[in-house]
């Protein structure tokens, strides 16, 4: 079984000219990464950045059917009920229908803290803590760090000096 192992000496004498061009797949996945946080958490991060927290109320929940498969009889399905909040914003009472689901819907009544813009006050969200961060957070970090590495990778490779001959 010479083939494999021809595969592996080219990939060892290769070696540095394949981590030379090694950031473009970097900054690909990195793209992919920050896109993706951009996509899910730019509201997100607007208000947690520049939101103003208020204590709402959960006035009711909307059940909402996930199915998963493609026929009921073959596929699980699953009610999850999200949670319906009214705020007051200034001298108007808001409503808003959260997009994070709970898991039942034992707690109409209850206050909870809530994040909104004072310039837009459709955008509202519960306040979750640490949770407001998903998914959006470590795919950031993710994308950040990957994008660092390549661009150590780029300049790397722009500016490097090849050894002098003998």
């Amino acid at each position: 079984m010479p083939f494999p192992q021809e595969q592996v000496a080219w990939l060892l004498a290769n070696r540095a000219k394949l981590f030379r061009y090694a950031f473009i797949p970097q900054l690909l996945v990195a793209l992919l990464f920050l896109g993706f946080a951009y996509r899910t958490g730019r509201v997100h991060s607007h208000l947690l950045f520049h939101g103003i927290r208020t204590q709402g109320t959960i006035t009711g929940f909307r059940p909402v059917l996930f199915r998963k498969g493609s026929s009921a009889s073959s596929g699980f399905s699953q009610t999850v009920y999200m949670p319906i909040v009214e705020f007051r914003a200034g001298d108007r009472f808001i409503h808003i229908e959260e997009w994070k689901a709970s898991n039942s819907d034992g707690s109409v009544g209850s206050l909870t803290p809530v994040l909104y813009d004072p310039d837009d006050v459709s955008f509202a969200m519960m306040d979750r803590g640490t949770l407001n961060w998903l998914p959006w957070g470590p795919c950031f970090a993710i994308g950040l760090l990957l994008s660092l590495a390549a661009l150590k990778g780029f300049f790397s490779c722009l500016f490097r000096r090849d050894p002098a001959p003998n």
